[in-house]
């Protein structure tokens, strides 16, 4: 399947799932699980209202399985889809990880609000023997993989800079949300940066050299800057800004003295990714996500793990020693 062009993959194992989530779960993963993935989905009646009011989703609406609630949902299905706030992810985790058929977990990112509850739900996952894949999707996008291959064909350069600027949603329209509280799980480091980290972890950074962020409020965080060093790699810098007046997404490589090389130059992250049919851009990869899950045989990747220690290593730069 194509990393960046939406398309159908049939998949030779049938998965029921379930959709916990009214607003990305709608319009992200059930796209993704129905017509990428060719799965079922379960949702609760409630959610048939917010459904029609979208244009880009409302013809699953027939081929959907609509059930009363979440209880009703839980005896059924096989995976569950949580698409929902940290804290409220890391509360239905363990109200239903005892339910009857359900094998496996989709969860989004931060999968807490702090990097030591998101270890304690991963702990509670694993020692539960079920399967789980974490929604870091920019693995998933084309300039991700020339990434990947620039650092594995050539000797470590001096450094990398990967600069992300845009306004998020929330400041642009002046929303009071969870997405811009830090202590909810929100901001430029555990809402947005998060997605970065969880790349330069599966690379191979393992260290956090230093870290900062600036708000002009209490309990936000709109920049997030971090330094990322790995063996074998190079030092790798990372600049977010989430209520910037311009939109950015850059990666360049430093070969001095040669000098540097801007290997990616986007407007976003998501912007090699094919728009079909009016669904969110981000489909594509959701799809991919779900796909690792029902075929692949690993519970899960070891590097989650180590995307958790680096959060938790720039947490303790900005002297939240606790997360």
């Amino acid at each position: 399947m194509s990393r960046h062009h939406f398309t159908r993959r049939l998949c030779g194992i049938a998965v029921k799932f379930a959709v916990l989530g009214s607003g990305f779960g709608l319009y992200g993963y059930v796209p993704a699980l129905i017509s990428g993935c060719n799965q079922e989905v379960y949702l609760p009646a409630r959610y048939r209202v917010r459904l029609r009011e979208r244009v880009d989703v409302r013809p699953f609406e027939d081929v959907i399985q609509w059930r009363a609630d979440e209880a009703a949902i839980l005896q059924e299905v096989d995976a569950v889809v949580i698409s929902r706030r940290p804290q409220d992810q890391e509360q239905l985790i363990h109200r239903h990880l005892g339910a009857p058929n359900l094998r496996a977990f989709v969860l989004e990112k931060p999968l807490g609000t702090t990097p030591g509850s998101a270890l304690e739900v991963l702990d509670t996952l694993e020692a539960a023997g079920k399967s789980y894949r974490i929604a870091y999707v920019f693995r998933y996008l084309p300039w991700a993989v020339l990434l990947k291959q620039t650092l594995e064909k050539r000797e470590a350069p001096g450094s990398i800079r990967i600069v992300w600027r845009f306004r998020a949603h929330h400041y642009a329209h002046a929303l009071q949300n969870w997405k811009r509280s830090v202590s909810d799980g929100g901001g430029a480091l555990r809402f947005f940066g998060i997605q970065l980290i969880g790349l330069l972890a599966e690379i191979g950074y393992r260290n956090v050299t230093g870290a900062r962020c600036t708000s002009s409020r209490r309990d936000e965080c709109e920049t997030w800057s971090a330094g990322f060093g790995g063996q074998g790699l190079p030092h790798c810098r990372v600049d977010v800004e989430t209520n910037a007046t311009t939109k950015r997404f850059s990666i360049e490589i430093d070969e001095s003295p040669a000098g540097s090389v801007r290997i990616v130059d986007l407007e976003e992250p998501f912007q090699q990714c094919a728009q079909i049919g009016g669904l969110d851009r981000r489909v594509a990869a959701l799809s991919e996500l779900c796909h690792e899950l029902i075929d692949g045989r690993d519970t899960g990747y070891g590097w989650y793990r180590g995307s958790l220690a680096l959060w938790d290593q720039c947490e303790r730069h900005l002297g939240r020693e606790n997360g």
